[in-house]
């Protein structure tokens, strides 16, 4: 059976496609510019195949399943890694990214969904912020003043992308005016 189209998975998708093939070189940046988080940082990889789980789910037409998926895993990577780089290393600015995809990726039809996604998100930033500890092994603090660097400008990257990705496909997504 052949799944309609939906402009909104196709651009989680592109998201967690984007986010997929950036997992093996995101270490490859920070051993060149914090070198003492090489190691720790290899485990942000652990999550590339939930992203390619996402881009699979909607190229596969299961285009809700794919969408929600890609808020969730977005979400709990965000945070995973958080507790891995530490509190300080600007982590949890990519659930800003995860708040834009939880209010963009969904049709008018489920907006008591999208809302309260949104909420969660914010909920959990708010309670983790500052209140997260040291990484999982020691980084030197100019290592980490690289890390939150390196971190805060990916999350407004990644914000970007999405909100010029998502733009299209809501353009897509409305029926002209006759």
């Amino acid at each position: 059976m052949n799944k309609a189209r939906d402009p909104l998975a196709e651009a989680c998708g592109s998201v967690a496609l984007v986010l997929a093939l950036n997992k093996p070189v995101y270490p490859l940046y920070v051993w060149f510019l914090a070198e003492s988080a090489f190691q720790i940082s290899l485990l942000t990889a652990l999550s590339m195949p939930f992203y390619i789980t996402v881009w699979w789910l909607a190229r596969r037409g299961k285009s809700f399943v794919a969408r929600l998926g890609m808020v969730a895993v977005g979400t709990a990577d965000t945070i995973f890694i958080a507790f891995v780089l530490g509190g300080e290393s600007g982590t949890l600015m990519f659930l800003f990214a995860c708040i834009m995809l939880a209010g963009m990726a969904f049709h008018a039809r489920e907006v008591l969904l999208s809302r309260a996604l949104i909420g969660l998100i914010l909920v959990l930033f708010v309670a983790l912020y500052g209140r997260i500890g040291a990484p999982v092994r020691p980084v030197t603090p100019d290592d980490m003043q690289t890390l939150d660097y390196l971190n805060t400008t990916g999350a407004a990257a990644l914000a970007a992308f999405i909100a010029l990705r998502f733009f299209r496909s809501r353009a897509e997504t409305v029926t002209p005016l006759a």
